[in-house]
């Protein structure tokens, strides 16, 4: 492709017919012999053969040439012998378009890592051919991305019956973009009900550049705007990061566990009143734990210390607050107790 629509031939002299490609209409050709040294023509006369020292050959007049047309040219060969016009013609092929691009193409990174293609549509009667450069380069046989980065190609025409190229080829682009890492958990949580209910809030970190979006499955599932826990039971939350440039979220999901616990039943015990008697009884408090839970005694309804015997042996009156613990769920609830 010549883009000054001059057309300058290298050919040895005798070959009359020559093909080009151009996309403009042309107004000069020049036609530059080679080879003229011990070249032997036809047209001489009958045995004698014309050795040309000179190399020039002139195509007459100045045509005006249209792409697809067809210009028959007069050669004029001069040399020591004589002078010898012969006839011949260019064919002016058009360039051909340029390959539609099929679109660039980001994605974000997978695993395993997925593999991107290239891809282009070239004119009717055309194939494609792929090069790394934008001009010069060099040919690409797969053009694919497989890795995280970004890669250009660029697809060029080729006329399948003239050969012609087009006259600039089409870039595509394909990148994948790295995925973030899974944020880190700020801690499963786990508690015992109070009155009125709680409320847990899940939380975790994302990593810098990112967003914290919360699911409620490892994978898939329906994001959660808020990540919270109201009411006896448990649940599991699962933060995902998303990277804030190319929105790529993270390969996995980082689970974060919020309990709430219900407190155990109430504790059931009776007040003891008896007489003196001599020697003086020793009265001790009892009462009943729901299953699963046991006894601790204190000294006060709230706080106080843990009392190890709660007894009386004396005339008076002391109280004793028993206190239901539960082995797996750790709540506690407390009974007062009277001995008098």
């Amino acid at each position: 492709m010549n883009p000054n629509n001059t057309i300058s031939l290298s050919s040895a002299v005798g070959t009359n017919a020559q093909t080009v490609c151009i996309n403009a209409p042309i107004t000069t050709i020049t036609y530059t012999t080679t080879g003229a040294t011990g070249a032997t023509f036809l047209g001489l006369p009958s045995g004698v053969n014309g050795v040309w020292s000179a190399n020039t050959v002139t195509i007459s007049g100045t045509p005006s040439v249209s792409v697809g047309s067809p210009y028959t040219y007069t050669v004029t060969l001069t040399g020591g012998c004589g002078i010898i016009s012969t006839t011949g013609t260019i064919s002016i092929n058009s360039a051909i378009l340029a390959p539609l691009s099929g679109g660039d193409v980001t994605e974000c990174g997978l695993s395993p890592i997925q593999t991107l293609t290239a891809t282009s549509t070239a004119p009717t009667g055309s194939t494609l051919v792929w090069y790394d450069a934008a001009t010069g380069g060099s040919v690409v046989a797969s053009p694919t991305l497989n890795s995280i980065g970004t890669v250009t190609y660029y697809s060029e025409s080729v006329n399948s019956a003239t050969n012609c190229s087009s006259s600039t080829r089409t870039p595509v682009i394909l990148t994948i973009n790295a995925a973030p890492i899974q944020p880190i958990s700020g801690g499963d949580i786990t508690e015992c009900e109070v009155s009125p209910i709680q409320t847990l809030t899940a939380t975790a970190t994302a990593p810098t550049g990112s967003t914290l979006v919360w699911y409620d499955a490892a994978t898939g599932g329906s994001i959660i705007a808020s990540p919270t826990l109201n009411s006896i039971g448990t649940v599991t939350y699962y933060a995902e990061s998303v990277n804030s440039t190319t929105n790529c979220p993270s390969l996995t999901r980082i689970a974060v566990t919020l309990t709430i616990n219900p407190l155990p039943l109430s504790l059931t015990s009776v007040g003891i009143l008896q007489c003196e008697l001599s020697p003086i009884q020793t009265l001790t408090a009892t009462s009943t734990a729901p299953t699963g839970s046991t006894l601790v005694w204190y000294d006060a309804a709230t706080g106080g210390s843990v009392v190890a015997s709660p007894t009386l042996n004396s005339i008076g009156t002391v109280t004793y607050y028993s206190e239901s613990v539960n082995s797996q769920l750790i709540v506690q609830v407390q009974q007062e107790h009277l001995l008098y």
